[in-house]
This record gives C-alpha cells, sequence and structure tokens, in this order.
C-alpha cells in the first residue's frame, strides 16, 4: 500500500509543479520554470514505475 501511495504521491508533485508555472512566472524566467515543469515529467514515469512493481509483485 506504501508503494502505491508513492505511486500517487508523484502523480500530485507533477500536477502541483504544472498548476503553479503560470503563478509563478512573474517571479521566475520563464526558461527555469519550463525546464522544471519538462523536468518534473520523470515523476510521472516514476508514478507508473511503482505502479507496475506494485501489480507485478508476487
Amino acid at each position: 500500500m506504501r508503494t502505491v501511495t508513492l505511486g500517487y504521491a508523484m502523480f500530485a508533485a507533477y500536477g502541483l509543479i504544472v498548476f503553479l508555472e503560470y503563478p509563478l512566472l512573474p517571479y521566475f524566467p520563464y526558461a527555469t520554470l519550463e525546464l522544471l515543469e519538462h523536468g518534473s515529467a520523470m515523476l510521472i514515469l516514476g508514478g507508473l514505475l511503482t505502479f507496475f512493481i506494485t501489480l507485478t509483485r508476487d
């Protein structure tokens, strides 16, 4: 159950980063925020991998 919670947390963190991108635009350069958004897509991969690990466990 902890593994599934970790997967959901990764999806939630990615969603929060994407949600906060535009409100933070006046405070940070656009290139930095865009790099953060695209780099945080690794959280989606991590979330999917944790679900896959959970499903394939015996």
